[in-house]
This record gives structure tokens, sequence and C-alpha cells, in this order.
């Protein structure tokens, strides 16, 4: 701890002192570059700094690398010697007088310069001061006169130590204003860095003092070496026969007081730390009269290529510390103990005595066994395996130990395994601290909590549950259990008959004792102590059987049950219904506690409301069975009236549309034949007068002036190239209206109705001709990439019409999801077109994008297009697959948009369910689609999704549809 300490304030001083070289290099530099003559003098009156101009004045420099002291001497001697001899004692005479009264002066003397002639030089001077206002020392600067005295004839010049502000004059009369403007900043900047150098000195200097302290107290070894190993300073610490350093070793070198062995340890030391500048340590051993002693020798680096050592007597560190143990163990209030692997006492700490009353002799040498409780030895033995198998360190483990008196007192134990240097175990030591106090507090909060949850559970189940029998079984098995008795029992008393007799309801005993009553019912003069006393609203509570004998009743009631003491309290209803608690132990003296009672009362408390509310319940139960049969008739007409209704709208609205489609697009087939079929003619007209012109270009040249000009004029060449192009496009769109027209007479079928044989593909190609706008990029949603897994189908029996409607309502919710789920970018979204092969597995953009990415490579032939997906699998897609599996065709539609909960797929076909906005959606789509494909066509359809997994609907539909 000494040596960390040391380090610390080592560290601090080293800062300190670089901190201290900084300041003084920057303080240099500014009054070296000042125009002026400065000089410095400290506290004591002695100079102690001149400036580059005072010395290349004078032509003197100083030696650089030279010691401290000597340094000093050098610059006192500068000033006496350079001043005029006649002029010297004057000048010290007006220095010292101002310096005892902290004033300014000024001052006129003859300084030589460095050709050997005496210059007049006026010197001015101010007392300097540090942060806390002590003085420290004077600066001052000189500036030479002697041309203004040669011209002025030199008046008598006479010297003052006041504050007069004659020098000041005088300075501006020799000098210039800018220059002393220019002294005046240099000046608040020189006394700005010395005050910051004085307050770093002065922290520097307290460092230093609490070092020195610390040495003084510190039981190590320390000792200051040069980088040769000389020993500059030396303190023994507190250390005694010390073989290391015999005698005042200082100016010695370190190797000359040490064997040669650990001498050269030193010197390897000694190079590591000047070449590295950090810490190092080492241990040695030195023969001593009292024999080997081991030590441990740490060395720091300093400035200027010194090095501190700290060396510490580690045996005597040992002893030491082994002291502090004990004491420590003595004086503790745990209990320390060491158990060897038999599990034998080696040691136990003093304050076993105190704690559980044994003396150490009676412990220390036997197993540790007597003394635990033996529930708890078990968990002893293991805990200590534990610790000899894995050598871990465990959690603490609670458990009795028995006072010499008899009680057994909680502990709470931690222990560990102690090896040697080869990893076996040698024993165990451990420490313990009594929770007796705390542990029975824990017991009775248990049992506290533990009868507080019994009321609760009891009213929970009331008013989750009627079911009276099986409330009582609860109530019944955890008295028993919380009671910790023999026999605890439920009767009732059935008086709604002839006979009246008593019920037991449930029982829980112990294994050994027979039941109350074999048969479940019995007379009053069977169970006559119980009987009267609860018909009369009375608790029974017997303590002890034996001091009955005043009451032979109770006496032979208890001797014929076995019972040593018995508790029974008495239930009664508003309704009249009458029961009874009955608790008995059968292994002597058993008290009845007070909270007993009062938690049995509680319990019958809660079975009379429980009764109560239970005919109440019947009866309103009864009454809204009723209710909600009749609501729910309702509620069904009113739901299928919905649906009819919905339905019927949607068909009509579906009638008229495919009506109004198939008359527009009759309407257009027409003239747009006549322009399809008149375009060929056209073509061929244009060809013939475009080769007709061509002839009279050939055989009429050259051609008369007007003809000349018009052909210029129209660009004949360019009509020739550009009108074929023209008709060609008029064709295309002409085509592309015909396959519109095409398509929405499929999507319609008007003129197929009923069940036909159809092909699906193209019910779903023209559904995709009429969305062909929806899937192309607009501001705001890019395009939408459509990929058709087309499998080899024959003609499929279904309303061509109405699967074509399901179509159209599916596609268009997957391109609304896709909407929603990706943002606008720049992407060539294009249908891509598949027919399955036989044998080949389907895809589905539904699961994890890897799988859909292999199932893509293994769908689609050409490296190219497989690339192609692949890049493209961030864009929004529709996937088509049909199939046919066994006599069924199965349709699947999917998307890779945002995909559904599984509470919401639930709901999908519901009528009504929409979760699009309002007004976007009417919620009637999918359970019309599943009204087609269900009970239309006898088939089925369902949703496969997960959020962010996209959406795949799939549509089983048979083959041929039975008659």
């Amino acid at each position: 701890m000494f040596s960390k300490k040391v380090q610390s304030y080592i560290s601090q001083i080293i800062v300190e002192e670089e901190e201290i070289q900084q300041d003084e290099k920057v303080f240099c530099h500014q009054v070296n570059t000042a125009a002026l003559m400065i000089w410095i003098a400290g506290c004591n009156a002695l100079y102690c700094y001149f400036n580059s101009n005072w010395l290349e004045f004078i032509g003197t420099y100083l030696i650089t690398g030279a010691s401290g002291s000597a340094r000093e001497d050098e610059i006192g001697n500068i000033w006496t010697c350079s001043v005029h001899p006649e002029d010297r004692q004057r000048c010290e005479d007006i220095y010292l007088a101002a310096f005892a009264a902290r004033d300014s002066f000024w001052r006129e003397y003859r300084l030589r310069r460095a050709d050997g002639e005496y210059r007049w030089i006026l010197d001015t001077a101010a007392p300097r001061f540090a942060a806390d206002g002590s003085f420290v020392g004077y600066i001052g600067y000189c500036v030479d006169i002697t041309e203004v005295t040669i011209v002025g004839s030199r008046p008598i010049l006479t010297e003052s130590c006041s504050a007069s502000t004659n020098p000041s004059d005088r300075l501006r009369k020799i000098t210039e204003k800018a220059q002393a403007a220019e002294f005046q900043k240099i000046l608040a900047q020189l006394q700005a860095e010395t005050a910051k150098r004085q307050a770093v000195e002065a922290q520097l200097h307290q460092k230093t003092s609490e070092f020195a302290a610390i040495l003084q107290v510190l039981p190590d070894l320390y000792f200051r070496l040069d980088a040769d190993g000389t020993i500059l300073d030396y303190k023994p610490g507190k250390m005694e026969n010390l073989y290391i350093l015999p005698g005042n070793c200082q100016g010695k070198s370190l190797q000359e007081c040490l064997p040669i062995a650990v001498g050269d340890r030193f010197h390897q030391a000694i190079t590591q730390v000047l070449e590295t500048q950090y810490e190092v340590s080492f241990e040695y051993t030195l023969p001593l009269p009292e024999g080997n002693n081991n030590f441990e020798a740490r060395l720091l680096p300093l400035p200027d290529q010194q090095i501190i050592v700290i060396v510490r007597d580690i045996q005597a560190a040992f002893i030491e510390s082994d002291a502090k143990f004990r004491s420590i163990v003595e004086n503790a209030n745990n209990i320390i103990f060491a158990l060897t692997l038999e599990g034998i006492f080696s040691y136990v700490s003093p304050n076993w005595t105190e704690i559980f009353g044994h003396e150490v002799a009676e412990v220390e040498g036997k197993s540790f066994v007597p003394f635990v409780h033996p529930d708890d030895v078990p968990i002893c033995a293991d805990y200590f395996q534990r610790l000899l198998t894995t050598g871990e360190k465990l959690l603490p483990i609670e458990y009795r130990i028995k006072h010499k008196n008899g009680s057994w007192r909680w502990h709470t134990s931690n222990s560990s395994a102690i090896r040697d240097t080869n990893g076996n175990v040698l024993n165990f030591v451990g420490i313990c601290h009594d929770t007796t106090e705390r542990k029975q507090a824990e017991i009775a909060l248990r049992e506290s909590a533990q009868r507080e949850a019994l009321i609760n559970r009891l009213s929970s189940q009331i008013r989750a549950s009627l079911d009276l029998n099986h409330i009582v079984e609860t109530a019944v098995q955890e008295i028993r259990n919380l009671f910790k008795i023999d026999r605890c029992a439920f009767f009732w008393y059935r008086q709604d008959v002839d006979v009246p007799y008593w019920e037991r309801v449930y029982e829980a005993k112990s294994s050994f004792l027979p039941c109350l009553l074999n048969d479940r019912e019995g007379t009053n003069a069977e169970i006559e102590l119980i009987a009267a006393k609860t018909l009369n609203r009375e608790i029974i509570r017997i303590d002890d059987a034996e001091t009955m004998g005043d009451h032979p009743t109770a006496r032979q009631f208890l001797q014929d049950f076995g019972f040593t003491a018995f508790m029974s309290l008495p239930v009664h209803t508003q309704s009249g219904e009458i029961g009874t608690f009955s608790c008995g132990d059968c292994s002597g003296f058993r008290p009845w506690l007070d909270n007993e009672v009062e938690l049995l009362q509680a319990v019958t408390v809660q079975l009379a409301i429980a009764i109560d509310q239970a005919k109440l319940y019947t009866q309103s139960r009864i009454t809204a069975q009723t209710a909600q049969d009749k609501a729910q008739q309702l509620e069904a007409a009113l739901l299928e009236l919905q649906q009819t209704q919905a339905q019927l709208i949607q068909t009509e609205k579906m009638s008229s549309l495919g009506q109004l489609v198939a008359g527009i697009a009759h309407e257009i087939n027409n003239p747009i034949n006549f322009i399809y079929g008149n375009i060929s003619h056209a073509r061929e007209y244009t060809k013939d007068l475009l080769h007709l012109v061509e002839l009279y270009q050939q055989n009429y040249c050259p051609p008369t002036p007007e003809i000349h000009q018009q052909i210029y004029t129209i660009d004949l060449d360019f009509i020739k190239q550009d009108l074929p192009k023209i008709l060609d496009s008029m064709n295309m769109g002409a085509e592309r209206i015909r396959q519109i027209v095409l398509s929405l007479r499929n999507f319609s079928r008007l003129d197929e109705d009923g069940m036909k044989p159809v092909d699906i593909h193209e019910g779903m190609d023209s559904t995709l001709l009429l969305l062909q706008n929806r899937l192309k990029a607009k501001p705001g949603h890019p395009e939408i990439q459509v990929i058709r897994d087309y499998g080899n189908l024959p003609p499929v029996v279904c309303h061509a019409g109405q699967m074509n409607q399901v179509f159209m309502n599916l596609l268009t919710n997957a391109i609304d999801v896709l909407e929603e789920s990706y943002p606008a970018g720049r992407g060539s979204a294009y249908v891509i077109s598949h027919t399955l092969r036989e044998g080949e597995a389907p895809m589905s953009l539904v699961n994890k994008t890897e799988q859909r990415t292999n199932d893509q490579e293994r769908s689609l032939s050409g490296g190219s297009l497989r690339s192609e997906l692949r890049r493209k699998m961030t864009f929004p897609q529709i996937r088509i697959r049909t199939l046919i599996q066994e006599d069924r065709v199965i349709i699947s539609i999917a998307d890779n948009g945002l995909g559904m909960t599984e509470e919401v797929c639930k709901r999908l076909f519901d009528p009504f369910f929409t979760t699009k906005p309002v007004g976007k959606g009417t919620g009637m789509g999918l359970s019309i689609s599943y009204q087609i494909v269900v009970k239309k066509h006898d088939g089925k359809i369902q949703c496969i999704s997960a959020p962010g997994e996209g959406a795949e609907f799939v549509i089983v539909i048979p083959l041929k549809q039975e008659s």
C-alpha cells in the first residue's frame, strides 16, 4: 500500500516538474523576444535570470549543462562583474533598500558593454507577488541612455526607491513610446507566466513535502539512483537486519552493496527502466544471519535519467498480514472454520463458544455431522462433494446447527477448497453467520401468507366456479396441510328428509387413520359431540383430550375416533343450510391458536357466501340462458340475412357489370374489326403508290421545278420510310384493342352460363390483362412483377365467370398489399411465364427467402434467368401457380408483401371483415370468393401467411364436378 502511495506521489511530482519545465521554456521564449534588457531576482535578493538581450549586451553566455547551484553562482556573478566598480556599491544599496520595503525603484549606473566600453544604463524594477500575495522577488528592465546624456551634457541624475512617476517621465524622454508600450505588454505576459509558474512550484513543493513525510513512515527501503547505479539518496525505512545496504551507502554503486547475482539483476532492471520509462519489479533472495529472506524490488523512472527503488521484505509482510488476519478472525461476528476432507473440524474460530455454547476443544477434531440437523446433513455433504469435484465457487447454503442447550440455530455458510501447487484439495475453509431471526421471521411471514393465500384462493374459486364440492375439497386439504394435523373433514347436515343425517362431503387424513364415517353418512348419535354443538352454532376447541374428564360425552367421542386434540366450527347459511368443519390431531397435546380459529371462521364465512351465491347464480343462469338462446337465434337470422343481402347485391353488381362490359366489348369489336381488316389493304395500296412514285422518278427525270419543289416541301424520302411504320403501329394498336375486348368477353362469360369445361389459364390471363394498368409503375409505387408458373391443366369444369371473379378479388387484394408494402423505386417489373414439368416442385413466395430462391432456381431453366430472379427478389412480386394433384386442381396466388397475423387469417373470410381503411373495402370480396369456391364448386380456399413473410391463397377445386 505504501509503495503504491509513493509511486502515486512520484508520478505527480514528475508531471508537475514537466509542467514547470514547459512553462519555463515559454517564459524564456517570451522574455528573449522582448526588445529590452530584462532581469529577474528571487525572494532571496539574488539575481536568477537575465534575458538574451542582457547577456548579448555584455557579451556573456551561460554554460549549458551546468548543475543548478553552479548556474546560480554564474548568474549572480554576471551583474557584479559587469557594473562599473564606482557604481556597484551605490546600486546594491538602492536595491537592498527597495527590497526591504518591497517598493519599486530605479537607478543609473555604468554597465560594461561587450566591446569593453562602459555605457550609462537606466534600470527600472518592480516587486513580484504570487497568487496568494506572498513576495517572490523583483523584475526589471534596462535602457541604454548614454547618447541621451551626451547630447544633454549628462545632467546629474539621482536615484530613488519610491513609487514616484519620475522614472516614467524620464523613460518617456529617453525611449520611444512604442518601446514603452511593448514593454508593458511583455511585462503583463511575464507576470502572468510568472504567477502560473509560481503556482505550479508551490504545488510541487507541497507534493515534495508530502512525499518526504511518506518516506519517513514508509516501512519499505527507499533509495534513488542515477543511470550508472550510483546511490544518490537512501532511507532504510523500518526494515531491520538488512544485508542489502549496510552502513552509509550514499555515493556508492548499488553493485558494491549487493551480492554479484543480485547486483546484476538490479543492473538489468535499471537498463530496462531507462529504456522503457516504465515500472519494473522483481523478487530476489538474500542470505541473512537469521536465514534466507525474500524481497521485492520495484524500480520507477524519474526525470534526468534517475530511478527510485522501493524494496519490501515479503516475509515480514506475510507475518504482519497473518497477524492481522488472526486478529480479524478472533474479533469477527461470524464463525470461521476449517474441515478436513473427511469432514473433521480442524479449526473453529473462538466465537463458536459464544454463539453455540460449545468449547472449541469440544468441536475441533470432531465430525460436523453431530452438530448439523439430520435433515440438513445430506445438503452439507453434497455441498462439500461438489466443492471437491468441481473446484468452482458455489452459492451459499443454509442449514441448522444444534446449540448446546438443544435448540437449533439457522446458519448460512460460504466455503471454498484449499489446494496445493499441484491442484490437489488439502482441506475446506468456510465462514458462516447466524440467520435464525431472519428465518423465524420468514417462517412467520410465510405462514401468514399461506393463510391469506388460502382465503384468496377460496374467494377466487367461489368467484370463478360455484362447484361447492370442489371448493370444500380444496379447503379441507389445504387446511390440513397448513395446520399440520392428522385429520380434517367437512360435513353437511341433511335435514330435508324423514330421518336427518350428517353427510361427510370430504375428509383429508393420515393414511393410518380410519374414516370418521365409513359409509359417508351418520346420525346425530354417532357424532353426538359435533352434532349438538353445530346445531347450536357453538365452536368446539379442545387442546388436550385428557382434560375432558368432566364431560363424558365429549371424552367418549374423542376416544372413539382416537382424537387427542379437536376443533370444530359450524357453518350456517341464510338459506338454512348447516355444515361443520372438523379438525383433529391424534399425536398428543395440540394447542389451537387464535389465528387458526380465525382462519377457519373466515373459511366458513366464504362457504356460506358461496352457497347463497350458488342459488342466486342458478336462478339467474336459467333466465340468462333463455334470453341468450333467443338472442343467438336472432343474431344468426340477422347474420344470414346480411350475408344473403350482400351476396345478392354483389351478384347483381357483377351481373350488371358483366352486361355492361359485354356491351362495350361488342360495340368496340365491330369498328375495330373494320379498322383491323382494312389496315392490310391500306398497306398494300400505300406500297403500290410508293412504287409508282419511284417509277415516275426513274423515267421522268429531271422533274419540273414545281414537282421538285413539292418533293422537297413534303420530304418525300421521309414519307416513304415513315408511312409503313405508321401502318404497322396502327395494326399493333388494333391488335391490342382486340385482345382487350377478348379479355373482357372471357372475363364476363355471359355467353357461358352454368358448369362448363374451361381453360383456367385463359381466365387468369384475362384478369391480369384487365389489371395491367395497376401493375405498372406509378408515382409512389414501383411496378409489380407477376410470375406465372402454370402447370399442364386440362379443361376444368366450373363456373368460368364466377372463378374469374375469385381471381379478380385475390389479385386486387395482393396489389393493394404490395402498394402499401414497397416504397417507390426504379425497377423493370415484368411478367414471367413458366409451365411446371411433371414431378417438379411448386414454388412459393411465402416462407423464407432462401427457400424461395432455391425453388426458383430449381423451377426456372437458364442461368441468366435465375440470376435475374435473384436480383429482383427485393421488388414486389405476385406468383401464380397451377397444378393437378390426383383429381383436383390447385391454384395458388402468392405475394411477398407484409403478411398477416394468425388472428387476421382466421377472420379473412368472415363477411364485412376488412383490414383496409374505411371507404376502400367492403369486406365482402373474400367472403363471396369463399362462397363461390366452397359452396358452388365443392372446393377449399385457405390463406397461409405470417408477419413479414407475405401471403399465399390456395384454391382447391375438383377437376370435374359431380352431377
